[in-house]
């Protein structure tokens, strides 16, 4: 075997609907890519989902005449990444403490490693995207949902118990109410795409008049790329779902900036997709509210990976595992 097909990692991302897995080599390169569906049942039924998933990449990289060193698995979170247990999967249904990489360690004979799907976007960016370079960065995704990853002199950031970086559950305001995850006026419940829509759909069902209520009568789904396309088209009620969306992202970035002090701040998620309707109020609104010191330098830049995002971060985190730099 030669010299680059052993630094090979099978990487695998997990999520709500997806499962995907590939082979992934030390310069970043993916192959033997497959997908399946991630389903609903019992997590055993899920486990064995994704399992059959890694099992095509496998034979693939067999047949090329690679064996993987090692597996490791981007996942929801929040995590237990020493035990390789998966504690709670949002969007999964009874999917809690599934002990994902013994599981699969059991099948593969190789050793497998878990990884937040936030922290292993922030590894990915920070090695192939657009945090290359630097030592102090943070990743924000804002989806569905708002998490982040930490790098701090280079090194993924990851608490005491590995689930450092849920900057989603920082509370921003006081007279908001609690959030399904039980933290108060979350940045998450004001800004992520499903909060959004949320916000909106109850803006029209208070009697609201918006360019919003055609997308529902017509049978659309109201969901936040369609109040920020709204918001875009100066639909008023659009326009203050995001003006109170951006107030809240703002308020949180400017919090963690002053605890993190980054160089710079990646961002990716859907709602980045709004590009310079999102980054140039929320570049103005941390200048403003930073102190001295914390802002003069600092970039905020869209995401450079995509949707490879996923399959590299959790290579990097296999990686670095391997190297004992985890």
């Amino acid at each position: 075997m030669n010299d680059e097909l052993s630094r090979s990692v099978l990487a695998v991302d997990f999520g709500g609907t997806q499962i995907r897995a590939a082979r992934v080599m030390r310069d970043g390169s993916i192959l033997d890519e497959n997908y399946g569906l991630t389903g609903d049942g019992e997590p055993g039924e899920v486990v064995a989902r994704i399992i059959g998933v890694v099992a095509q990449s496998w034979e693939a990289a067999a047949a090329a005449g690679d064996k993987p060193a090692a597996i490791s698995i981007a996942a929801p979170g929040p995590i237990d990444f020493a035990r390789g247990v998966i504690l709670s999967a949002p969007n999964i249904a009874g999917f809690a403490n599934v002990p994902i990489c013994d599981s699969v360690s059991e099948r593969f004979g190789v050793p497998v490693f878990l990884q937040n799907d936030a922290n292993a976007a922030a590894l990915a960016e920070h090695e192939f995207g657009a945090g290359r370079g630097f030592d102090h960065m943070v990743y924000l995704t804002i989806s569905s949902g708002i998490g982040a990853g930490i790098i701090s002199h280079g090194r993924l950031l990851q608490g005491a118990t590995g689930n450092a970086g849920e900057v989603g559950q920082m509370t921003v305001d006081l007279n908001d109410r609690v959030y399904q995850s039980g933290c108060l006026g979350t940045m998450e419940g004001q800004a992520s795409g499903d909060h959004l829509a949320k916000y909106a759909a109850s803006r029209l069902a208070a009697g609201q008049r918006s360019s919003l209520t055609k997308v529902v009568a017509d049978g659309g789904e109201l969901d936040g790329e369609a109040v920020v396309a709204a918001a875009r088209d100066g639909d008023p009620l659009a326009l203050a779902t995001w003006q109170r969306a951006l107030a809240g992202l703002g308020a949180g970035t400017v919090s963690f900036v002053h605890v993190l002090n980054p160089e710079i701040i990646v961002v990716g998620g859907g709602v980045a997709n709004a590009g310079e309707m999102l980054f140039a109020p929320l570049r103005d609104y941390v200048r403003r509210w930073t102190l001295p010191g914390f802002s003069e330098h600092l970039q905020i830049v869209p995401a450079a990976l995509g949707n490879r995002v996923g399959i590299l971060g959790a290579a990097v985190w296999g990686w670095r595992n391997q190297a004992g730099q985890a």
